[in-house]
């Protein structure tokens, strides 16, 4: 089995808009039974682009193929706490989303207090809140000094309960993103875009990030993820081939261990 735990769709109006019949092939073609399509709200960066994610074409998306799509919400502390808590509720209880992306490369820190407020609600309702981490994404205004994942530990010790996924592995800043959850059973770390890192840069950064975690945390928290359909095969490649792993490890992170966050 093969879970995704980190893949975007657009809104309708980008050129890079992709119909959903070709996220179901490409699944199909590598064996991906279920994908979380992330939610995105940079703010008012991203209501000035027009870059944020509405959450009904996030629901919408994911009631094609119910069986596939697992949709998340995005949430920005600037929105206001009050707003962002009913959001929350709004969209786990009404629209069957089932967790919660923060963006901090959209002008705030992952320890921002105004976020408190949604992490106790996200507690609450036992949803998994997944923060980006390391490399800031190609959109203007947003700064990559508040990608560290050091910026999560405050989140991880003052919300045990809550799960906390590390996306991108926190890339370059990996032995933080070890150091935080070397002894917090509720981080999890995603290994999405690093093959696409390695394309960009030049250097070798999947079988080392792999090394890393393997050696400091074992696979049990490892998660599979993609950060889009186009680095699928490459990044199922990378895990399938690394011969440091045992079957064993693999079969965690590409699928299990995302089916205990999720609750699948």
């Amino acid at each position: 089995m093969i879970i995704d735990m980190h893949n975007h769709i657009t809104v309708k109006s980008s050129p890079y808009y992709l119909p959903v019949e070709e996220y179901i092939k490409s699944l199909d073609e590598w064996d991906v039974e279920k994908v979380v399509i992330l939610g995105k709200d940079y703010g008012k960066v991203g209501d000035q682009q027009q870059s944020n994610l509405p959450d009904q074409q996030t629901a919408d998306f994911v009631k094609t193929h119910p069986d596939r799509f697992i949709g998340f919400t995005g949430v920005h502390p600037d929105r206001g706490e009050k707003q962002n808590v009913e959001r929350v509720e709004r969209v786990v209880n009404d629209l069957g989303l089932k967790g919660i992306k923060i963006n901090p490369h959209a002008g705030h820190y992952p320890n921002d207090e105004r976020l408190y407020p949604v992490y106790e609600k996200a507690s609450e309702l036992d949803v998994p809140v997944v923060f980006h981490t390391g490399l800031k994404a190609p959109v203007e205004g947003t700064r990559v000094k508040y990608c560290q994942p050091i910026f999560i530990d405050d989140v991880a010790v003052d919300f045990p309960d809550m799960t906390i996924v590390i996306a991108h592995a926190g890339y370059p800043w990996v032995e933080e993103t070890i150091l935080v959850g070397l002894y917090a059973g509720n981080v999890y770390v995603d290994i999405s875009t690093l093959t696409q890192i390695e394309e960009v840069m030049g250097v070798d950064v999947m079988v080392p990030t792999l090394r890393k975690l393997t050696s400091s945390w074992g696979a049990q928290r490892i998660l599979f993820g993609s950060d889009g359909i186009f680095n699928l095969e490459n990044t199922i490649h990378a895990v399938k081939s690394a011969d440091f792993l045992s079957d064993r490890d693999k079969a965690q992170i590409l699928g299990e261990n995302a089916k205990k966050v999720l609750k699948l």
